[in-house]
C-alpha cells in the first residue's frame, strides 16, 4: 500500500484547501516536505472559526503545552518568549508582560513579536510605583485588540491597568508611547472590556457601560471619543465574588456573570454558577438568556469568545468552558491559580471537568488560545 507521502503532487494542495481546523492543517504540513510545501497560509481559510486550545500553566522552562479538547491530547511547543510572563489572549495573539515591565504582542505559533512601549512608559504619566525585584505586580488587568495583527496593520490595542484606580490606555502601530484615557470621572474599576462592531465596550463595577471610539493608526493625531451607553441597575454589580465578561455571539453582545464561593481550605474561589444576558445596545437594557443553542462560550483570564460547537468534536453545546480568573488570589493560593476550571451546563447548572490534570502557576495559569496564522 502506498503511503500518504506518495500521493500525486497536484492532489496534495487540493487536500490542504479542504482542511478547516488549524490543528489538523499544522499536522498535515508536518507529514513530509511536499505536504509542508502545500500547507501554506494562502491555502488556508484564515476566517474559518477555530476551536480554542487550553494553554497550560508555565513551568519555568522554554516550552508551553497546549491541550486540545477535540483530540484530548497535549502538544508541546518551543516558546521561550512566554517564559515567566503573564499572558493575555486577544485575536489569536498574546499580550505578554515580564516581571521587569517589558510588554510585547506575541504570536504563539510563529513566535513573532511586536514590541510595545514598556511599563515604564505608563509610569511616566500614571505615576505607577516601582516593583521590588523578584516580586509579581499585576499592573495590567485587561488587554484587547481591535483586530488580528496577522491580517491588518490597522488595529488598536486597549489596556486596562491599575494605578490609584483602574485606568485605560491604548497603542496603535507606529505610536511611540501609550496614549492615556482620562477615567477620573468614570464609574469605578473596569470589570470587562471587548471590541464590538468597531468600538471598544467597557463595563464598570458600578454598572456603567461606556463606549470608546479610538481612531486607527491611519489618523496621525490620536482621537478618542467616549460616551456613557447605559448605567445598568442590577443587583449583580453589588454582589461579592463575581466576575464579568463581554462576548459577541451571533452579532449580539452578551454579558456573562460568573458567581463563586470562597474556598476557606484552599483560600481561593470555586465557581458555582453563570448568568448570561444580552446587552441590548439599542434599548440599553439587559435581557436574560437561558439557552445558547449550538453555541459554546470559552472564558478566562482576559475575556471570552464563542464558537458554533456543531462544527467541532469534543465540545458540548450550551456550555461555558471556564478557566481560573481570580488573579488577585494567584499569589496566595498554594501553587498559584488554575484549580477553578470546568464546563458549565447552562441547562441544568452542573459543572464537570474538561481537563484531566492539574496545571497551576502564580504567574500564568491555564488560559484559552485561539490558533491563528502569522
Amino acid at each position: 500500500m502506498a503511503s500518504w507521502a506518495e500521493l500525486p503532487r497536484d492532489l496534495i494542495p487540493v487536500i490542504a484547501k479542504r482542511i478547516k481546523v488549524m490543528e489538523d492543517f499544522i499536522a498535515f504540513g508536518a507529514v513530509c516536505t511536499s505536504y509542508r510545501t502545500a500547507a501554506t497560509k494562502d491555502k488556508f481559510d484564515l476566517l474559518s472559526p477555530q476551536l480554542p486550545l487550553l494553554m497550560l500553566a508555565d513551568r519555568d522552562d522554554d516550552y508551553r503545552e497546549f491541550y486540545s479538547l477535540s483530540k484530548e491530547n497535549v502538544s508541546r511547543i518551543f516558546l521561550p518568549e512566554a517564559r515567566g510572563r503573564e499572558c493575555f489572549l486577544s485575536e489569536g495573539w498574546l499580550f505578554t508582560m515580564s516581571c521587569n515591565g517589558e510588554f510585547n504582542l506575541l504570536h504563539p505559533f510563529s513566535r513573532n513579536q511586536i514590541q510595545l512601549p514598556s511599563r515604564q512608559a505608563l509610569s511616566d504619566f500614571a505615576g505607577l510605583e516601582e516593583v521590588p525585584k523578584g516580586q509579581i505586580y499585576r499592573c495590567i488587568d485587561k488587554a484587547v485588540l481591535s483586530a488580528n495583527p496577522s491580517l491588518t496593520s490597522d488595529y488598536v490595542l486597549m489596556i486596562s491597568y491599575f494605578n490609584f484606580s483602574n485606568c485605560l490606555a491604548f497603542w496603535r502601530p507606529g505610536d511611540l508611547n501609550w496614549t492615556n484615557i482620562d477615567t477620573r470621572n468614570f464609574g469605578g474599576a473596569v470589570a470587562t472590556m471587548n471590541y464590538y462592531k468597531g468600538q471598544f465596550f467597557a463595563v464598570f463595577y458600578t454598572g456603567e457601560v461606556r463606549v470608546f471610539d479610538v481612531a486607527g493608526p491611519s489618523i496621525a493625531q490620536p482621537i478618542v471619543k467616549s460616551h456613557l451607553l447605559v448605567r445598568l441597575k442590577d443587583k449583580i454589580f453589588d454582589e461579592a465574588s463575581v466576575q464579568f465578561y463581554l462576548v459577541e455571539l451571533h452579532g449580539a453582545l452578551l454579558l456573562v456573570t460568573r458567581f463563586a464561593h470562597h474556598n476557606e481550605e484552599e483560600d481561593g474561589y470555586d465557581t458555582f454558577k453563570f448568568k448570561v444576558s444580552e446587552l441590548d445596545v439599542i434599548k440599553r437594557e439587559l435581557r436574560d438568556i437561558n439557552d445558547l443553542g449550538d453555541s459554546t462560550i470559552f472564558l478566562g483570564r482576559n475575556g471570552a469568545s464563542s464558537i458554533d460547537s456543531s462544527k467541532f468534536k469534543g465540545v458540548k453545546p450550551n456550555h461555558i468552558y471556564f478557566t481560573d480568573d481570580w488573579f488577585e488570589e494567584f499569589n496566595y493560593v498554594e501553587g498559584g491559580g488554575g484549580r477553578d476550571m470546568g464546563a458549565y451546563d447552562l441547562e441544568d447548572g452542573k459543572i464537570e471537568s474538561f481537563y484531566p490534570g492539574l496545571s497551576l502557576s502564580r504567574i500564568c495559569p491555564p488560559t484559552w488560545v485561539t490558533p491563528s496564522f502569522r
